[in-house]
């Protein structure tokens, strides 16, 4: 780690600055909730119809938390400090690449469905706000957002 960046920071356990004046995140919450919710009914849900609240509970607030701490926060946050992590392609981080890589590989430990695969989109924006932002406060938002848009094609159908 770098000795003039905090852990905190390196971490993105900050504020961001100006996020719901930031145009991009908000077209990024509005679109990819309607994503979502467009996805999951097209898809016929994802076997999360019977779940219990607890269930639906993590998913809503716990999943993205622990989630963005350790994709974003620790490995993108990590990865961004050395060479590599910071050359860009198509005008995102390779750390936020390499990121979103191991996130769609988490999401497949534990589904196999199509939907799982699809985390790979989402995934490459919340590491873009990760990058523009330098916190996790963005991603933590867009992912709980995304997760509560599946609800409506999950349970409407």
């Amino acid at each position: 780690m770098q000795e003039s960046i905090s852990l905190r920071a390196q971490l993105g356990l900050i504020a961001p600055k100006r996020l719901m004046s930031d145009w991009q995140f908000l077209v990024a919450l509005v679109a990819g909730c309607l994503v979502s919710i467009v996805l999951t009914t097209l898809f016929d849900g994802s076997g999360w119809q019977d779940a219990d609240l607890l269930s639906i509970l993590s998913l809503i607030l716990w999943a993205p938390i622990i989630e963005e701490l350790a994709f974003r926060g620790v490995v993108q946050g990590w990865l961004a400090g050395t060479s590599l992590g910071k050359r860009g392609v198509a005008g995102l981080s390779c750390a936020n690449l390499f990121a979103a890589l191991l996130f769609t590989a988490w999401h497949l430990v534990y589904r196999s469905d199509f939907m799982a695969w699809l985390v790979f989109g989402p995934a490459l924006v919340f590491g873009y706000f990760r990058d523009r932002h330098g916190s996790l406060v963005p991603c933590v938002i867009l992912h709980a957002a995304y997760n509560v848009s599946l609800l409506p094609g999950w349970y409407l159908l």
